[in-house]
């Protein structure tokens, strides 16, 4: 963004040292000064047509640093908002000025999102440059009339002079006619004089406030191009283009889900395959079991007719062996 509030201090500064180093000059020659604006032939008209213009050249003056004072205000918030969004603030706007050309475009582009209207900047950049325009009314009024109160006070003292002459000519030997004459044609020469002067450094000034409150609309809408529409666009195009991101973005979620089910798949076939081999290898325990059970159940049957015929015993006295069973049946 280029540099507004820099540009206003300096413009600032100048002012004020403008008037400073007027206000000394006047104190030094003072003497000298004096005669130039006082006449004794007019007597004062000479003074209150100088302080008029001086009067009105302060007034457009004062008006000049109370916008360049705005300016330099309204490019600090501009500066605020853009760091706080760089640094993805929850709110940017939290304790700006309310007032502040930032915080407005902000809160418009808002309220047109909210009703889904279509957002026109440029319209918003015209309505920006319609109110600072207005804001520069009696900015424009004193340039305007500056340099006309200077040709005001010229054509007051010529008719003086004038009036004076039609005097003269009844009696040609009126010297304090003559004298009003000339008084009133060096009070024309004195007033265009001050007006003039006042109209250059007015006109200097003026500019460089054009110069300012440009390069701030001109920061203004680069801010609200690069940081504020890309939350706010509602234009075909941009639908277009969050409608294709969206569909990338759901072709991603749909090829990790197919990887998810391939790998539930192939989970699923393992865990086949391992319950297929607990299955036979419990076969196998199983059987294993049986012919232990098996060859156990004989060994025993041979004992038993071994005790049987070694004492001698009935086969009704001795217990029943149980039948071995095959656990594979189960």
């Amino acid at each position: 963004m280029k540099p507004v509030k820099a540009r206003a201090y300096t413009s600032l500064f100048l002012i004020v040292g403008l008037l400073l180093l007027t206000s000394v000059l006047i104190f030094i020659f003072q003497d000298i000064l004096t005669p130039f604006f006082y006449s004794k032939q007019l007597g004062t008209l000479g003074v209150v047509l100088n302080l008029a213009i001086i009067a009105l050249f302060l007034m457009g003056l004062i008006r000049m640093m109370a916008l360049f004072v705005s300016y330099a205000h309204e490019e600090e918030v501009l500066e605020r908002f853009v760091e706080r969004v760089k640094d993805n603030v929850a709110n940017p706007l939290h304790k700006l000025d309310a007032k502040a050309l930032i915080v407005e475009r902000v809160n418009s582009l808002q309220i047109l999102y909210d009703q889904n209207a279509e957002i026109n900047q440029g319209s918003l950049a015209a309505i920006v440059a319609a109110g600072e325009s207005a804001r520069f009314t009696l900015v424009r009024f004193v340039h305007n009339i500056l340099i006309i109160s200077g040709v005001f006070g010229t054509v007051v003292s010529l008719s003086v002079a004038l009036f004076n002459a039609e005097g003269l000519l009844n009696s040609p030997d009126d010297l304090q006619k003559m004298g009003a004459i000339l008084g009133g044609m060096s009070t024309a020469l004195k007033t265009t004089i001050t007006a003039i002067l006042c109209y250059a450094a007015y006109s200097y000034f003026h500019l460089r406030l054009q110069d300012i409150r440009t390069q701030l609309l001109a920061n203004l809408e680069q801010t609200t191009t690069l940081y504020v529409m890309p939350h706010f666009r509602t234009t075909e195009a941009s639908i277009l283009n969050d409608v294709s991101i969206l569909t990338t973005e759901l072709r991603a979620a749909a090829e990790a889900v197919s990887k998810i089910q391939d790998r539930f798949l192939h989970a699923g076939e393992r865990l086949q395959l391992a319950v297929d081999d607990l299955q036979g290898q419990i076969m196998t325990i199983g059987n294993a079991v049986a012919r232990t059970v098996e060859t156990n159940s004989d060994d025993l049957r041979v004992i038993r007719e071994s005790i049987r015929e070694g004492f001698r015993l009935d086969e009704r006295s001795l217990p029943t062996l149980p039948q071995p069973t095959s656990l594979t049946s189960r």
